[in-house]
């Protein structure tokens, strides 16, 4: 059923070049690279997540002895329950290393994941849960089930047969609210099984394909006879020497939001901030764009600052970063207008928006930024639509514009787009309008103080679906001044009201969730009060 060289050119060549004991670099509880360590210096200890309770899925290529569990014996793994779905399974080298990192107890970012379903992807991929290429519909979801990883790499022989799978996938996706991290081939000289650009499951819309922080892999596109033909893959990176590697990385890292989630009182009430779709955005909106990194905008001229794909093409979105993305995830859903707004709607620092949209309409976030700002991360994404019977005509997708703007001295929205820009941003885009790709992009470098409006236009023909969910997040560093506490770059009575309110002990945690806080001892006070009258006008 799966192509045995492209299938299994990363499962089989990992577990050759890997034992049962994690290899040394193959790990990345390091902290500083993906952020672990900034978060628990923001948080503190007792207060990060681990993903506890977070219910997860391994997918495996099997190994050459048709094994693909790990070893439930392994220190690793103790207090871990996995529940095989391909029937009985030895360890395999492949999935005890894919698992360290994913849930691992000491190497992996998440040590609080638990309960693992497993299943041998040929299963998996057929009659055991996506039943592709039948007239059934997918099986329903392991209850709970929210992250799914898939370290591996595959085709059908026809590109109708992996159109379905893929097809299938995303109405998953869609249909129980999961997230499914998926890989790409890696790129390593003189191998000749790498580099190959297959179909399974890195060209689906509603997943997040991953590839290798220092960028040894594979780099092309989505395939031509696939569904959406040209979008950018992968759309974040990850610490790994392969992206079997990296992909459980990133695993984790969603399990960390989805925890978050459910233990945020500011989230808790909230079903969506679990949703695939919005951890998504939280990942990509977060991640870290290192030096080089680059959207390729237009940097002169009538159209500078418009850029027509999204990510960079080596790294999509940046490295993982779980401090910004958590940042991101708990400055809780903030409700964009049908209008532009004629006052601040949103914090600028960071927050997200899952919206609908109807057809020719727009969605708007106002903000202030109070002195400039290095960077600024806007970022919008939306699901492919695709229901059974997974024919060519079964699917569809919308497509969306991401537009920055500038609030002038009229309170009228005025462009930021070619010269009239040049004296509010210093480099990046305040446009992203790619047609290809179900990601809007928008990085901007030194941004001024000033009033924006952020726009997510919908720009598709799509009669059939009048209203489209998308996901906007975004993230900047702290612009505001300390006690300007409602974000109007002043502070003044209602800031010292705000205060008083919060007068006393913070919530456990009290960080971010506190931000009358200004001292940072978690507790309301007369030095915080102080600080705020520092700062007064």
């Amino acid at each position: 059923m799966i192509r045995r060289p492209a299938a299994c050119a990363l499962a089989v060549l990992a577990a050759m070049l890997l034992t049962d004991s994690a290899p040394a670099g193959q790990t990345t509880n390091d902290g500083p690279e993906v952020g672990l360590d900034d978060l628990v210096a923001r948080l503190g200890a007792g207060n990060v997540p681990t993903g506890a309770g977070v219910i997860v899925a391994q997918v495996e290529a099997p190994d050459a002895q048709g094994d693909y569990g790990p070893n439930p014996a392994h220190a690793q793994n103790v207090g871990k329950t996995f529940i095989p779905h391909s029937g009985p399974t030895n360890t395999s080298g492949h999935a005890n290393n894919v698992g360290f990192n994913f849930y691992g107890n000491t190497l992996s970012i998440a040590p609080g994941i638990t309960e693992i379903n497993e299943w041998n992807v040929n299963g998996w991929i057929a009659a055991g849960f996506l039943r592709s290429n039948s007239a059934l519909e997918p099986d329903p979801a392991t209850a709970g089930l929210k992250i799914l990883n898939h370290s591996w790499i595959g085709a059908f022989p026809f590109a109708s047969q992996n159109n379905d799978a893929l097809r299938r996938a995303d109405f998953v996706m869609n249909r129980d609210g999961t997230l499914m991290c998926v890989g790409i081939d890696n790129d390593e000289p003189g191998v000749a099984t790498d580099d190959v650009n297959v179909a399974l499951m890195s060209h689906v819309f509603n997943g997040l394909s991953v590839g290798v922080s220092d960028g040894s892999h594979m780099n092309d596109a989505t395939l031509p006879d696939i569904d959406g033909p040209g979008r950018m893959i992968p759309e974040i990176v990850a610490p790994g020497s392969k992206t079997s590697w990296a992909v459980p990385v990133v695993s984790a890292g969603a399990a960390l939001m989805v925890e978050t989630a459910r233990t945020t009182p500011a989230l808790a009430g909230n079903p969506a901030a679990e949703q695939g779709i919005v951890l998504k955005a939280v990942l990509l909106a977060g991640a870290n764009h290192r030096a080089g990194w680059t959207n390729n905008p237009v940097s002169s001229g009538p159209d500078r600052g418009v850029a027509s794909m999204p990510l960079d093409d080596l790294f999509g979105a940046g490295l993982l970063d779980v401090n910004t993305s958590h940042m991101i995830l708990t400055g809780s859903e903030q409700d964009g207008s049908a209008t532009p707004p004629s006052a601040n709607n949103v914090s600028p620092q960071a927050g997200w928006d899952l919206a609908g949209v109807g057809l020719g309409e727009s969605r708007y976030w106002r903000l202030n930024v109070c002195q400039l700002t290095g960077e600024a991360s806007f970022l919008a994404t939306w699901n492919r639509d695709a229901q059974p019977p997974f024919g060519n005509a079964d699917w569809a997708v919308a497509d969306f514009d991401l537009i920055l703007w500038r609030v002038d001295e009229q309170e009228q929205l005025a462009t930021l787009v070619g010269d009239p820009g040049l004296p509010f941003f210093g480099g990046g885009n305040v446009v992203s309008a790619g047609s290809v790709d179900n990601i809007a992009h928008l990085f901007v470098l030194d941004l001024a103080a000033g009033t924006y409006v952020l726009e997510l236009r919908r720009v598709d023909a799509g009669i059939d679906h009048p209203q489209w969910s998308a996901v906007v997040a975004w993230h900047m560093p702290p612009t505001a001044i300390a006690g300007d506490l409602d974000g109007d770059c002043t502070v003044g009575i209602v800031d010292f009201l705000a205060m008083l309110s919060a007068w006393g002990p913070c919530p456990d945690p009290c960080l971010p969730s506190c931000p009358a806080d200004l001292d940072g001892d978690c507790m309301v006070g007369i030095t915080d009060f102080l600080a705020l009258l520092a700062n007064w006008g």
